[in-house]
């Protein structure tokens, strides 16, 4: 299999505007079960000589704001990455790496977990970060107030937190659970004064980190815009271009017509078929992000009200039905691969070569399973819906309904609005039977180099996604997710990712490249290569 960087998300999430993601270079495998220790210095500082003045504009269009979040507690905030940063976070090749906390350690006792702030780093108030911004944050960020996805497993988990003093933190967690470094990645840390001056609305409306990017106006469902952090602390990425501005672009044409017409930089709502044309017309495409392993998910199926997807023999003729090698050929145009699983990447922790193994082809199969189960006769309605925003998702899943159709499954494809599918999407856990999304398939696209908890939602019953409900299933991740041994730790991560597939909740499609169509006006990315668009932003340089 070609070796590419896939994405971790989460953005992602994020997936769902652009995404989700988040290029071209080869991975390497992540820590087996993420490191006790962190490095004993984090990303450089980087030279002392002047910077020069960002100038010039970078234009975006996204096909749809979504929740417009500029609050990291309220969902999953996409924009707040150029403006926060992250206690930890990692590198292009898997490794956490320093951010906020310049180290940090886990106790003998293996629920301690010791964050030293890293001196030096602003608000861009001019506040210092400290311990205590740490603490503020995280006490947000675990409350039942927060909507943030990451928000429940450290909620979960807290034993109890506190600053130790002005430059340490310390999170305590109930159980020994080794992979947790992973869930700190995405916390990212606001400064505690100025959010108790303007309270939670003046926060929404005017907010603030100490990234590399500085707020400068949100227009709901129509713009937004940030400036250039010339203080910021990480001097490689302090940002050449001097603002960014994020429009919504709801239609593929529309976004198209502005490119030409020199209004946009980077349109990120076209089609494959369309950035095909684009190239062969002479512009340039940039590899941002790593390449998703595309997959399809369904919600509640545990339940008989789930309809015809609540029967497994459906839910395998739905995966045989795909000729995944066709798709790969024709609609992404061989900037695919047949396979994928659920944030499971090559050479990342816990892939086998059966995970990651696309179902064959195999229409006649996807009939006899279909005609076992008595589809359709035995369903008073067997229609299957599936659920999408508008946009190149939109064009990809017609293009397998085709497949589905020709095998005699009956298929319904809902639009409906960024907002409400991702109210679908991230359902929460126990989701009752009489919910509108129950039975509804859904599209993802999402990496990481160690995938413990992106999965932990898609494949237990406490997950925020209502996809995997199993009491056998719950059992082995409860095994793994304590285990301190890391042969033993890694035995039942893959014990429990086969346990998970072999139930149909969710199946793989493709490995999609992740590429951007650029104007004239922008030069080489070179920062983030393995992250979501706007965490790469600050690296663009202008064209030689």
């Amino acid at each position: 299999m070609k070796k590419w960087l896939l994405v971790p998300l989460f953005l992602l999430i994020t997936a769902a505007i652009v995404l989700s993601s988040c290029g071209g270079q080869e991975t390497t495998t992540g820590p087996t079960t993420g490191p006790t220790t962190g490095p004993t210095t984090g990303p450089t500082t980087g030279p002392t000589s002047t910077v020069p003045e960002p100038y010039g504009t970078i234009t975006m269009a996204w096909t749809d704001f979504g929740v417009e979040a500029t609050d990291p507690t309220l969902f999953e905030s996409t924009w707040s990455w150029m403006y926060c940063d992250s206690l930890v976070a990692f590198d292009a090749s898997g490794t956490y790496i320093g951010e906020v906390a310049e180290t940090w350690s886990l106790g003998d006792d293996g629920k301690t977990w010791t964050f030293n702030i890293r001196k030096g780093m602003k608000f861009h108030n001019g506040d210092p970060v400290t311990a205590h911004d740490v603490l503020f944050t995280m006490e947000r960020f675990t409350s039942e107030e927060s909507k943030n996805p990451w928000s429940t497993g450290l909620r979960d988990a807290k034993e109890s937190m506190r600053v130790v003093d002005d430059y340490t933190f310390e999170y305590v967690s109930k159980n020994p659970e080794p992979p947790m470094i992973d869930s700190f990645c995405w916390v990212r840390i606001i400064p505690k004064n100025y959010f108790e001056s303007v309270g939670v609305d003046g926060y929404r409306l005017n907010p603030m980190g100490s990234g590399p990017w500085k707020f400068v106006e949100h227009i709901p469902e129509t713009s937004f815009t940030v400036e250039a952090n010339t203080d910021y602390w990480r001097k490689e990425h302090i940002p050449e271009y001097k603002y960014v501005v994020i429009l919504q672009v709801p239609e593929e044409s529309t976004q198209v017509a502005m490119l030409k017409r020199g209004e946009i930089d980077i349109p990120t709502g076209l089609t494959t078929d369309k950035r095909v044309q684009l190239e062969r017309a002479g512009w340039q495409t940039r590899v941002q992000g790593l390449a998703l392993p595309t997959m399809l998910a369904i919600i509640g199926s545990q339940y008989p009200e789930a309809g015809a997807v609540h029967d497994i023999r459906i839910r395998k003729a739905l995966s045989y039905a795909i000729n995944r090698d066709e798709l790969c050929a024709t609609y992404w145009q061989g900037t695919a691969q047949p396979g994928g699983r659920f944030f499971l990447m090559p050479g990342g922790y816990g892939a086998t070569d059966d995970l990651l193994a696309p179902d064959p082809y195999d229409p006649a199969l996807a009939m006899s399973l279909m005609a076992e189960a008595g589809y359709p006769d035995a369903w008073d309605d067997p229609t299957i819906i599936i659920s999408t925003t508008a946009g190149p998702t939109l064009d990809m899943l017609q293009a397998m309904q085709g497949y589905w159709n020709k095998v005699g499954l009956q298929t319904k494809i809902e639009v409906v609005e960024m907002s409400v599918w991702l109210s679908y999407v991230f359902i929460g856990p126990g989701a009752q039977a009489d919910n509108p999304a129950i039975g509804i398939i859904w599209s993802w696209a999402g990496a990481a180099f160690n995938g413990t908890y992106y999965c932990r939602n898609m494949y237990t019953s406490y997950g925020i996604h209502s996809v995997t409900v199993n009491a056998a299933v719950d059992a082995i991740f409860d095994k793994y997710i304590v285990e301190r041994d890391p042969v033993k730790a890694k035995e039942y991560y893959i014990e429990w990712q086969r346990a998970a597939k072999a139930l149909y909740t969710s199946f793989g499609v493709a490995y999609v490249e992740s590429i951007v169509v650029v104007s004239n006006n922008i030069g080489e990315f070179t920062v983030n290569p393995h992250m979501f668009i706007t965490d790469a932003l600050c690296g663009i340089k202008h064209p030689k």
